[in-house]
């Protein structure tokens, strides 16, 4: 199996397979990510992953190897994506500020899930492109250590430092 950097090399070249592999290796946590932030719009999650790809192939010339982790490339530019998608729906429904949350029966708790959404989020900012893939690959993805090593031609003790 090809490295990142290899695909996006070949990508890069022209190599609509290698597109392909890295499209089907990737296509799960941005979608996972999309999803769980839009909490369920699956047609507004389908915009803002095939965005988020689109916006990956017309940067990749641009960015040439400094991708460190393709997936946390890959959920930046989503999370931008989301950030434009709910600043035009706060435009086109003539709201201004924060983003608001419709709360259906208990109001404190949806606050404090939106107040924990946030603050995880701004946690998650701050990782580097890397320990963010880490924690997704491992948590959401379900992937052993062994196999987030090889992806990311690091040692098993590295990546289970890195999840400590």
């Amino acid at each position: 199996m090809d490295s990142d950097q290899r695909l996006l090399k070949r990508i890069r070249a022209g190599d609509r397979e290698a597109l392909a592999l890295l499209y089907g290796r990737y296509l799960p946590s941005v979608w996972r990510y999309v999803y769980a932030q839009l909490r369920g719009d699956d047609q507004t999650c389908r915009d803002i992953v095939s965005e988020t790809f689109l916006v990956a192939i017309g940067n990749l010339a641009g960015v040439d190897g400094a991708v460190a982790s393709v997936g946390g490339w890959l959920i930046g530019i989503a999370r931008h994506k989301l950030s434009d998608s709910r600043r035009l729906a706060l435009k086109q429904a003539g709201l201004e500020g924060p983003e608001t949350t419709s709360v259906a029966d208990d109001p404190l708790l949806a606050l404090e899930a939106a107040d924990l959404r946030r603050v995880v989020g701004d946690v998650m900012d701050r990782m580097d492109d890397v320990e963010r893939t880490v924690l997704e690959w491992k948590y959401i993805e379900d992937f052993s250590v062994r196999e987030i090593a090889r992806r990311l031609n690091r040692t098993d003790k590295a990546i289970e430092a890195m999840l400590y």
